[in-house]
């Protein structure tokens, strides 16, 4: 599925495709849901995912209201591609109200660089992912599986931009916070201290020597904060930190 399909938003009355070819779905399996205007990217998608014996496409619908009501309803959902082609067309609002339908999915943005979306919405509507349009299958499949793992796949530049954007209103955060400061659950506070330090951008043997501690004993520190949290990288936990500071949901 290395799909390149038309960037404009046309053809629209084509034939749309199904969900799954029909066969028993692996018990554990990933529920997509698939929601764009463009049935010739649907298609390959539908395609390029239903291989995956681990991967089930639920359904693959147009993004009206009805469509994505009843398609969320239909059967339960783990996680949405939604293309970013349909905010210019429908508004943020479309989005909004599949998250608030499907509010126990995970969301991954169908990247398109015609119609971006801000980074302050994508940290507004917990988005968890960002593949761009064209990626080739194996992009895809790797991006599915790890937001269902309960981790993120933004690019860098978006993790700066959220990070540089929140730590810059309030530079004492990145220094001294509270407890109560970032929200994360179940930290002590010298993880907290640690965990914000990392969002800051620093390194084991710089966070160590504000401390007053080893590195080592910082990076047995971050091990537990990478369990307790759910993460698998600093910049998952400086995304996490972010996201938390900003009084936003905090990611599934």
């Amino acid at each position: 599925m290395h799909a390149r399909p038309d960037l404009t938003i046309a053809d629209t009355d084509a034939p749309w495709p199904a969900a799954s070819p029909a066969r028993t779905r692996d018990h554990g399996a990933i529920r997509v849901l698939i929601v764009s205007q463009r049935p010739g990217l649907a298609v390959a998608l539908v395609s390029g995912l239903t291989v995956e014996p681990d991967l089930h496409v639920v359904s693959a619908c147009r993004a009206n209201g009805r469509d994505i009501r009843t398609a969320a309803a239909h059967s339960p959902v783990d996680l949405v591609l939604f293309d970013t082609a349909l905010v210019a067309l429908c508004g943020v609002a479309c989005l909004a109200d599949l998250r608030a339908v499907a509010c126990d999915a995970k969301f991954v943005l169908l990247w398109d660089e015609a119609h971006p979306l801000a980074v302050e919405e994508i940290e507004r509507q917990g988005i968890r992912g960002c593949i761009p349009l064209l990626a080739p299958a194996r992009h895809y499949v790797r991006a599915i599986r790890e937001v269902s793992r309960g981790g993120l796949w933004l690019p860098r530049w978006i993790m700066n931009r959220v990070c540089g954007r929140v730590l810059a209103r309030d530079d004492s955060q990145a220094v001294a916070v509270k407890p109560a400061a970032t929200g994360l659950p179940a930290l002590t506070a010298r993880e907290q201290a640690i965990a914000t330090r990392v969002a800051a951008g620093k390194t084991n043997k710089e966070i160590a020597t504000e401390l007053n501690v080893s590195p080592d004993t910082v990076k047995k520190h971050l091990g537990s904060i990478f369990d307790k949290i759910g993460v698998h990288r600093r910049s998952q936990l400086a995304y996490s930190v972010a996201a938390s500071q900003q009084g936003s949901p905090r990611p599934e």
